[in-house]
């Protein structure tokens, strides 16, 4: 054969070069579509498992359920400021400082006459007070089911009808021990022409009223409210 022969343009030893070119291309091209399509895949390197944990017990802490305790009632010796006297009759109880003594004192009461007079007490002079201080308990009957319409029906505490006329300047609504009550301060002027205040305390009791009034010298009147203030929780009706 000629080797300098020329087919398509090129010699023969060209075109045996170019033939195993492509041979050897077609092995290729078929080695990798093998490997593409997973007949002789390269296996890859295991992946790590992740440690498992073990669950175990664990003790769970509910919360500690804490109940609403009720406010409790005060223990009435409690109510008690050491040193004070008792004044007791055969219906009402209250305590007062021992300066203070039973007497028949009405010259400033503004109580209507239907209401009893129950107690009468009054502070002794001594030579660093210049006044007398009152204490006065008494009661009448429950006239309706609630002390607002017990006033209602018929008043019993009007200011301008005592004797000297008196001047209500506060009321309000409190609660005494658990039971209602009416919390008043009167401005007054004694027969004698003297400036009184009285704090007064009108309590429902199942079927009475009582009032509990404390008066004082204008001048004093605020220096010992704070005892009177003492003094009411300690009245209560004999059972």
């Amino acid at each position: 054969m000629d080797s300098n022969r020329k087919y398509f343009g090129m010699t023969v030893p060209q075109l045996g070069i170019i033939g195993g070119l492509a041979g050897l291309l077609c092995a290729v091209l078929c080695v990798g579509g093998w490997l593409v399509l997973g007949g002789g895949a390269i296996p890859s390197a295991p992946q790590p498992i992740p440690p498992t944990a073990n669950s175990t017990a664990t003790m769970v802490v509910l919360p500690t359920l804490t109940p609403t305790v009720a406010p409790t009632t005060i223990p009435y010796e409690q109510l008690i400021p050491q040193g004070w006297k008792q004044h007791k009759t055969a219906l009402a109880e209250i305590w007062l400082p021992s300066d203070y003594r039973k007497s028949t004192t009405k010259e400033i009461e503004i109580f209507q006459p239907q209401i009893t007079l129950e107690l009468s007490i009054s502070r002794v002079l001594t030579t660093t007070t210049l006044y007398k201080s009152f204490v006065f308990v008494a009661y009448e009957p429950l006239r309706a089911d609630t002390l607002e319409s017990h006033f209602e029906l018929a008043p019993t505490l009007p200011p301008e009808t005592s004797v000297p006329p008196s001047r209500l300047v506060e009321q309000r609504e409190v609660n005494l021990n658990g039971r209602p009550a009416l919390r008043l301060i009167y401005e007054q002027k004694t027969l004698d022409n003297l400036d009184f205040n009285s704090l007064v305390y009108v309590i429902q009791d199942g079927n009475l009223v009582w009032y509990v009034q404390y008066s004082a010298h204008l001048i004093e009147f605020y220096n010992h409210l704070e005892t009177f203030e003492k003094s009411i929780l300690t009245f209560r009706p004999v059972k």
